[in-house]
């Protein structure tokens, strides 16, 4: 019996979407005539079965409003898998004996819209996730190294989308979200926004339950009056949130890398249930705003003698960050603040009467606070300690915040000057600096004495760069060995006790047996 034969509709939802049956499977049987090369290229729902079924649901925009795509999504993904597998595979080539992936391979693997620069990740998160790749050191070393700049450049972009929107649109949760992804570049599986907005709408669910338990069911059309409505949402959230769930400020703040990936990483906080200021805030915020509840960010430099009797909580949460609930029918005095990072407490606004006029924080402000958080507190540890490791975490996070700031000279330059010190990703410092002069918004630099220009910074990576290349094609230079040397001097080594037994004799003769003259 053809296969021809049978209704369009058998063959695709009932043979051809079969697990057993390959991508590679469809695109043979595309090749063999022209109806089933009609009937397998115009389904699109069979393509997106297929690329889920080989790939997952990678892709970070996948709304129903792509139709008709799926077909060139999967054949663009085949295509980028081999491109990525084989940059890996030649990077020593170009990159001993420094180690460090070029940006231009990084930039000709990404160029295009999405989702091309999305596959590029996908297929490198699978490669380090092989375990044969994984025990070859060499192809594991740069598979990580180019994901992780691949990572920048995919949230350099998030970052300039993010940070253009205004104020109203900005939010909170996302921009933690953004900052948690970075935290997690280095990872085999970064922070994902569809996860968290998941755990977000869990805990909103079991907001609404309770409210329905408690007082019948609530929405934001309900008749009741609308202060003591909110004041129950309010009180709902922080019995799930503190009470139930049982989330909690960090308990500490160190040196060590495990707490600085804690202070930053979104994911752990919902795993964890503990976190920093800005994430739970973040949290909370998002719960409220999900039932029609605004609440903002405001920042008091008003301290608790219990804040007083702990360092770590200084540290963190200097100034506080409070979230502000105003009642829109009633006055400033009728605000409630909420101490997210002491439980959740709902406090009236009589508590802080130095906040009744002052305006909400922005999301960029409580953004880069955060990230401040971090930053100084490395370079204290450094500064006291000369903890080398604090210097190349700086390093990390001084790039993160060129992103959020890509037009900060300031920022830019300093983050030139580490590079250079420590001769890595001196090319990206200068697409930075590069992308700050070409800017529209550029404007001209004025150095003070004790500080150097972006221009001149860009002169000095462009030099250390040409030495590296230099050093690079030095490696490259064959030289031959001098005619005293009678033999090379080398090293087979083999695991016997692998090989088959009629292989093991002929082995043998592999070894030479030879003299190094010597040097008079």
């Amino acid at each position: 019996m053809s296969l021809i034969s049978l209704s369009n509709e058998v063959l695709i939802w009932h043979i051809f979407s079969l697990d057993t049956i390959s991508i590679s499977d469809l695109q043979s049987l595309m090749v063999s005539c022209r109806p089933l090369y009609n009937i397998i290229r115009e389904s699109d729902e069979l393509w997106r079965l297929k690329f889920i079924q080989r790939w997952g649901n990678f892709l970070s925009q996948t709304p129903n409003s792509y139709e008709n795509v799926w077909f060139e999504w999967t054949t663009m993904r085949l295509k980028k898998a081999k491109e990525v597998q084989k940059a890996v595979q030649n990077m020593s080539s170009v990159a001993y004996p420094l180690g460090q992936s070029p940006l231009i391979v990084i930039n000709e693997l990404i160029v295009g819209s999405h989702p091309i620069p999305e596959y590029v990740q996908n297929e490198l998160e699978e490669i380090i996730n092989d375990k044969k790749i994984r025990e070859n050191e060499t192809t594991y070393h740069y598979a990580r190294d180019v994901l992780v700049k691949v990572r920048i450049s995919i949230l350099d972009k998030k970052w300039r989308d993010f940070m253009a929107q205004p104020e109203s649109r900005k939010s909170l949760f996302e921009g933690v979200a953004l900052i948690s992804q970075w935290s997690t570049l280095e990872h085999g599986k970064q922070t994902c926004l569809k996860d968290l907005k998941s755990s977000i709408e869990k805990i909103t669910d079991r907001v609404k339950q309770l409210l329905e338990l408690e007082v019948g069911k609530v929405s934001c059309a309900s008749t009741d009056e609308p202060r003591k409505k909110n004041l129950n949402i309010l009180d709902s959230i922080n019995q799930v949130m503190f009470i139930e769930l049982g989330f909690k400020k960090l308990p500490y703040f160190d040196t060590s890398d495990h707490t600085l990936y804690l202070y930053s990483n979104f994911q752990q906080a919902f795993e964890t249930k503990e976190g920093c200021p800005a994430v739970l805030c973040a949290i909370y915020q998002e719960v409220a705003r999900k039932m029609c509840i605004v609440c903002e960010a405001v920042y008091c430099n008003q301290n608790d003698r219990e804040d007083e009797n702990s360092l770590s909580d200084y540290m963190m949460n200097h100034p506080k960050l409070l979230l502000r609930w105003k009642d829109s029918a009633g006055s400033e005095d009728d605000s409630i603040y909420i101490d997210v990072f002491r439980g959740g407490y709902l406090n009236r606004s009589s508590l802080y009467p130095s906040l009744r006029e002052q305006p909400a924080a922005s999301v960029d402000s409580v953004l880069f606070n955060m990230l401040k958080v971090l930053t100084h507190f490395m370079w204290n540890q450094y500064d006291e300690y000369g903890l080398e490791r604090m210097r190349d975490d700086m390093l990390f996070y001084i790039r993160l915040e060129c992103s959020m700031s890509p037009q900060n000279p300031n920022i830019i330059t300093c983050y030139a000057e580490h590079c250079i010190d420590l001769g890595i990703q001196l090319d990206d410092a200068i697409q930075l600096l590069q992308n700050y002069f070409q800017s529209p918004e550029y404007k001209p630099f004025i150095a003070d004495l004790y500080s150097r220009s972006p221009s001149e910074m860009l002169e000095e990576c462009i030099s250390k760069l040409n030495e590296q290349k230099a050093e690079i094609a030095a490696a490259k230079t064959v030289h031959h060995r001098p005619s005293s040397i009678k033999f090379s001097v080398g090293l087979v080594v083999c695991q016997l006790q692998n090989m088959q037994k009629k292989h093991k004799e002929a082995l043998r003769y592999c070894f030479l047996e030879f003299e190094v003259p010597r040097i008079e």
